[in-house]
């Protein structure tokens, strides 16, 4: 895959950067490498380098915005799954987040919202490993949406109800 100087990508499945340069450095004390020079978009007075050679597993492009609708349409067609087990649970969780699959992400905190619903209808919360994991994919959805959609992070929630609304 190529990514091209003044890109934005999407680093270690939770951040977004702009590819700022092209460097030679030597990390290992022997041979100098071509390295991506990543500027975090939140914070830019952080820098990662990532080997020009090796680079797609730590980042990847950003989705588009026909992807996004399309991820939003499928929303009200997802199947509710829950697995009991809590440790099962948090390994599955975790691939997820780890994924980069963003239908997989999104099934998983549509299910999370479902869950925490039922819970609150019997008088009871989210396990707090659970919404530790709900509030991390709702922030990566959040950014990457926010950042694709020129809108901002707070405007998510609101811009997929109101598109699954439109699509009924």
């Amino acid at each position: 895959m190529e990514f091209s100087i003044g890109e934005y990508v999407v680093y270690c499945s939770k951040e977004i950067c702009r590819i700022d340069s092209v460097v030679k450095k030597n990390f290992n004390g022997s041979v100098e490498s071509e390295y991506f020079k990543l500027i975090p978009t939140e914070t830019k007075n952080s820098s990662y380098y990532i080997p020009c050679s090796n680079c797609t597993p730590k980042i990847r492009k950003l989705i588009s915005k026909d992807e996004i609708y399309s991820l939003i349409e499928k929303i009200p067609h997802d199947e509710y799954k829950w697995c009991e087990d809590r440790h099962e649970r948090k390994n599955i969780f975790n691939s997820v987040l780890k994924s980069d699959d963003y239908q997989r992400i999104i099934s998983m905190t549509h299910s999370l919202h479902i869950h925490q619903e039922n819970q609150r209808q019997k008088g009871k919360k989210l396990m707090a490993a659970d919404e530790r994991v709900m509030h991390d994919a709702e922030h990566l959805i959040n950014q990457e949406f926010a950042f694709v959609l020129g809108i901002e992070e707070n405007q998510v929630e609101e811009f997929i109800k109101s598109r699954i609304k439109q699509n009924a």
